[in-house]
């Protein structure tokens, strides 16, 4: 038999291209491109997942402002104020709860706010962040509270009968 080509395991050595293809270095430069590739696309995926919070944050913040500024300009909490509330929430999916706050209203029946008095209207939601879907069982999340308080001023002068 040709000895140069046994190891030191004699006849229980491995091929010899086997050995070249394990010890070598050639195309390892493959191997670390693919690595990094999987890396990038891991970090992209985890990055997207997170713009999904501040999407959800931007959408309240949003609804919070045309609540608002629906108040301010009729100077009162009216349906429109509610209508406008609740078509924003069937139109961005999320269904947060809506408060007014410090406000003091002129008129304790139809809560009219008087010319130049502030008011803040408060939006509290929540916002399920999934991190992994196994099969088995149900998913792994995590709730993420979100709370957007806008304070306003009425533009809208009421006379009252006294």
């Amino acid at each position: 038999m040709n000895r140069k080509h046994r190891g030191i395991w004699g006849r229980n050595s491995p091929p010899q291209p086997f050995k070249k293809l394990l010890l070598g270095r050639k195309g390892s430069a493959y191997y670390e491109l693919i690595i990094k590739t999987l890396v990038v696309i891991t970090l992209m995926a985890t990055v997207m997942s997170f713009l999904s919070i501040f999407t959800a944050y931007l959408n309240l913040n949003h609804m919070c402002r045309r609540v608002v500024r629906v108040v301010e300009l009729e100077g009162q909490v009216s349906d429109n104020a509610y209508d406008v509330f609740y078509r924003l929430k069937e139109q961005t999916g999320l269904s947060p709860e809506m408060t007014v706050e410090n406000v003091q209203y002129c008129d304790g029946q139809s809560q009219k706010i008087q010319l130049r008095d502030n008011f803040t209207v408060t939006m509290t939601d929540s916002y399920a962040f999934t991190l992994f879907k196994p099969s088995f069982t149900p998913p792994v999340q995590i709730n993420i509270p979100m709370k957007v308080s806008i304070t306003g001023m009425s533009e809208k002068y009421w006379k009252l009968s006294e």
